[in-house]
C-alpha cells in the first residue's frame, strides 16, 4: 500500500518533470504539442497520422449513438489528443494535467485552435479527480500517463468515479510483460534507468491491471499490442545512446538528461520484450 507522503512525494516529481521539460517536448518532440509517441498501425501512411493513431482509436471507442459524447483525459499535456478528438466529431472535452506549465500552454492551443466553447485543460491530479467531472465521462483516458501514477489503485478508483455506468477507459501505455524480477544485472540496471529517468510510479502486468480495475468495477474488455508498431533505435535514438554513453564519463545531471536516460533505457526494454506498449480498454460496469 502507498503511504500518502510517498504518493505526494511522487506528484511532485511529476509536476517538475513536466514543468520544466514541457517546452522543450514540443519544442524538440517530432509531434509538436502531441508529445505522444509515433504509431505505425495498420492504414498509417504519413508521420502526422502516426502521432494520431491511438487517438483514431479512441474514437473508435465512442458510443456511436450519442449526440455529444463527454470526454475526460486524465493527464492530458498539452491536449493535443483532446484538440484532435475535438476536430474530428462533435464532443465535449475535459483535460487534467499535474503541470501548471501544460495547463497553461494547452489553454493557449485551444484557444488558438478555437475549440474553447468545448474543450478545457486545467491544472489538477487524477488521483482526485474534481468533482464536477464526477460521473460525467463517456469516455476517459491516459496517454502514457498512468505509468506516472505514484498509486495504481488510486488511479482506476479515480477513473471509475469519472465515468458514467457503461463509460469506458482506455489506458495507453507501457506495461511489464512479466511480473518476475530481471534475471540479468543488466536488465535490472536498464529497467532502474528507466523508472528513475522517466519518474515512473505505476508499472504494472496486464493481469495486475486487470486485477486493480476490477476492484473498482472495471472490467478489461481490448487488450492491443502496439509495440510493433512504435519506431526503435531510428538514427536519432542510435545517436542519443551514443551521446548517453559518452556522458556517463561525465555524469550530468538534470530532469531533461534523466529524460533522455529514461527514454533510451525504455526502448531498450522494448526490444528485449521486458516491456510492451499497449492500448487497454475497460468497461465500468
Amino acid at each position: 500500500m502507498t503511504s500518502q507522503a510517498d504518493t505526494a512525494a511522487g506528484t511532485e516529481r511529476v509536476r517538475r518533470y513536466y514543468d520544466n521539460n514541457a517546452a522543450a517536448f514540443e519544442r524538440l518532440g517530432q509531434g509538436g504539442a502531441s508529445i505522444h509517441r509515433a504509431v505505425w498501425g495498420p492504414g498509417v501512411a504519413t508521420r502526422a497520422q502516426a502521432f494520431h493513431h491511438v487517438d483514431e482509436l479512441l474514437l473508435d471507442t465512442l458510443p456511436p449513438d450519442l449526440a455529444r459524447p463527454s470526454v475526460v483525459d486524465l493527464g492530458c499535456g498539452l491536449g493535443a489528443s483532446l484538440l484532435y478528438l475535438a476536430g474530428q466529431t462533435d464532443l465535449t472535452g475535459e483535460g487534467i494535467t499535474i503541470s501548471p506549465a501544460q495547463a497553461a500552454r494547452a489553454t493557449e492551443l485551444i484557444a488558438e485552435a478555437g475549440l474553447a466553447e468545448r474543450v478545457r485543460c486545467r491544472e489538477g491530479d487524477f488521483l482526485a479527480v474534481p468533482e464536477d467531472l464526477a460521473g460525467t465521462a463517456d469516455l476517459a483516458f491516459s496517454i502514457e500517463a498512468f505509468i506516472h501514477s505514484p498509486d495504481a489503485d488510486g488511479y482506476f478508483r479515480e477513473a471509475a468515479r469519472t465515468l458514467r455506468p457503461g463509460g469506458r477507459l482506455v489506458v495507453c501505455d507501457d506495461f511489464l510483460t512479466s511480473a518476475a524480477t530481471p534475471d540479468s544485472p543488466k536488465a535490472a540496471r536498464r529497467m532502474a534507468e528507466f523508472r528513475t529517468g522517466w519518474h515512473v510510479g505505476s508499472l504494472l502486468t496486464v493481469g495486475q491491471v486487470r486485477t486493480a480495475a476490477a476492484a473498482h468495477g472495471l472490467e478489461l474488455v481490448r487488450d492491443l499490442d502496439l509495440t510493433p508498431y512504435l519506431e526503435l533505435r531510428r538514427p536519432r535514438d542510435r545517436w542519443i545512446s551514443a551521446l548517453l554513453a559518452a556522458g556517463r564519463v561525465f555524469r550530468p545531471t538534470g530532469l531533461y538528461w534523466q529524460s533522455l536516460v529514461g527514454g533510451d533505457a525504455l526502448q531498450w526494454a522494448l526490444i528485449h520484450d521486458l516491456l510492451s506498449y499497449r492500448f487497454l480498454e475497460l468497461r465500468r460496469r
